[in-house]
C-alpha cells in the first residue's frame, strides 16, 4: 500500500502544482492585458523547441531599432497614444544607507495606460518631463520597501549611476508570479533619460496595446507589414499575449505530463508490490481455497474474493494518498505561496489510478488462486 499512497501522492499533488502554475502564468499574462502586442527587435519562433534566448542571442547584438521606428506601429495602426516603447536595464538604485539591484524600464508618459497600471501614490511622469529628460523616477513596491522601509517615497530621492532621482510615484502592487518572480521589483524612468543613463538609442521593445483581443490579431499583421517596409523579418518579431500564453501553456502541459510519468513509477512498483503480496497470500491460503471449493465455491467466487482483496488494498492506498496530498497542496499554497489547485478531475483521475492498478495487478494472483485444484489444495502443507 505504501507504494500506492505515494504514487498516488505524487501524481496528485504534481498535478495539482501545475494546474495551479498554469493558471497563474495566465493570470499573470491575462493580467498585463490580452489585447497587447510586442515588437521586439530579434527573430525567434515559439513553440519550435528551442531556447528562445539562444535564437536572439546573436541578433541582441545588433539591435536596428531607433526611438524613431515607434512611428511604424504608430503609423500603421492609427493610434499612436496607445504605442509605448521601452528600453530596459539593471541599475544598482541606492540612497544614504540603503541600496537595492533592480530592473529599470524607461519608457514613455503613456506606458502604464498601454500596460494597463497604475500607481497607488503620488503620480507618473508627464510628457514634458518625458521630452526635457527629467531625472524623476516611479518605484515597484519591493523596491520601495527595501529603500524606504516603513515610509512613503514618494518627493524622496534615489541615485542610480550617480545622478539624482526624484520619485515621483509608486506603482500598484503587483505580487509574485511562479518561480516566485518579483512583478514589483521594478522602477520606471522616461525614456529619454534612460537613453542618456544607458547610452543607447536603440529600445528593446516596442508595445501596442490593440483595442479588443480579436483586434489584436488583425493589428498584428498591419504592424508586420509596416517593419518589413524597413526590416528584414529576421530582424524583429511580433508578439502577441495569446502567443506568449499559448507557448507557456504548452510547456506547463509538457512538464506536467513529464513529472506525472516519472511519478507513475512508484504506482508500478506499489502496484508489483501488492501482487508479490497477493501471491504470498494465495500461497499461505492455499488450503482455505480447497475447503471453499470442496463446499461449492465455483472458479469465480475464488476469483472475485482475491480481485476485491487486491482493489481493496489499492484503493485504500489511493485515499491515504489522496488524503496526504491534497493536506500538502494546501500547506504549499497557504505556507509558502506556491500555487496549486486541487480540481475534483483530479482527485477522480488519482482513485481511479489507484483502482486501477488494483485490478491489473490483482488478476494474476486471482486467477492462480482461482485455478487451484481442490484435491491438492486440501493436500497442502
Amino acid at each position: 500500500m505504501l507504494g500506492v499512497i505515494i504514487g498516488v501522492a505524487s501524481i496528485m499533488l504534481l498535478v495539482s502544482l501545475g494546474v495551479g502554475a498554469r493558471n497563474e502564468i495566465t493570470g499573470a499574462i491575462q493580467g498585463i492585458g490580452s489585447n497587447l502586442i510586442m515588437v521586439v527587435p530579434f527573430h525567434v519562433e515559439l513553440g519550435t523547441g528551442a531556447n528562445p534566448m539562444q535564437q536572439a542571442g546573436p541578433a541582441l547584438a545588433v539591435n536596428k531599432f531607433t526611438l524613431k521606428d515607434a512611428s511604424l506601429v504608430a503609423d500603421a495602426t492609427g493610434r499612436p497614444e496607445y504605442v509605448g516603447v521601452d528600453i530596459q536595464r539593471s541599475y544598482l538604485i541606492t540612497r544614504p544607507g540603503k541600496r537595492y539591484f533592480g530592473i529599470t524600464s524607461g519608457v514613455g508618459a503613456n506606458e502604464f495606460d498601454v500596460r494597463s497600471m497604475s500607481v497607488d501614490s503620488g503620480r507618473f511622469f508627464t510628457r514634458a518631463e518625458v521630452d526635457s529628460g527629467r531625472y524623476v523616477i516611479v518605484l515597484g513596491r519591493t523596491i520601495a520597501s527595501a529603500l524606504f522601509p516603513g515610509e512613503n517615497p514618494v518627493d524622496k530621492y534615489v541615485y542610480i549611476k550617480g545622478r539624482k532621482f526624484k520619485v515621483i510615484g509608486l506603482q500598484e502592487r503587483k505580487g509574485k508570479t511562479l518561480m516566485m518572480f518579483d512583478q514589483d521589483a521594478f522602477s520606471w524612468m522616461p525614456i529619454t533619460t534612460a537613453t542618456r543613463l544607458a547610452g543607447t538609442n536603440h529600445p528593446d521593445a516596442f508595445v501596442f496595446k490593440s483595442a479588443s483581443p480579436q483586434d489584436a490579431v488583425k493589428d498584428s499583421k498591419t504592424i508586420e507589414a509596416a517593419f518589413l517596409k524597413r526590416f528584414n523579418r529576421e530582424d524583429f518579431t511580433i508578439l502577441t499575449q495569446s502567443d506568449i500564453l499559448s507557448f507557456a501553456q504548452d510547456i506547463m502541459r509538457i512538464l506536467t505530463y513529464l513529472l506525472i510519468g516519472i511519478s507513475s513509477v512508484s504506482l508500478v512498483v506499489g502496484g508489483i508490490g501488492i501482487m508479490n503480496i497477493m501471491l504470498v497470500s494465495v500461497t499461505e491460503r492455499t488450503r482455505e481455497i480447497g475447503i471453499r471449493k470442496a463446499v461449492g465455491a465455483k472458479t469465480r467466487d475464488i476469483l472475485t474474493q482475491f480481485l476485491v482483496e487486491a482493489i481493496v488494498m489499492s484503493t485504500a492506498g489511493g485515499l491515504i494518498g489522496i488524503a496526504l496530498a491534497w493536506s500538502l497542496a494546501i500547506i504549499a499554497r497557504k505556507a509558502f505561496g506556491v500555487p496549486s489547485q486541487v480540481a475534483p478531475w483530479i482527485v477522480a483521475m488519482a482513485f481511479l489510478f489507484s483502482a486501477a492498478v488494483g485490478v491489473f495487478f490483482g488478476v494474476y494472483p486471482a486467477t492462480k488462486a482461482a485455478a487451484l485444484d481442490p484435491i491438492e489444495s486440501l493436500r497442502y502443507e
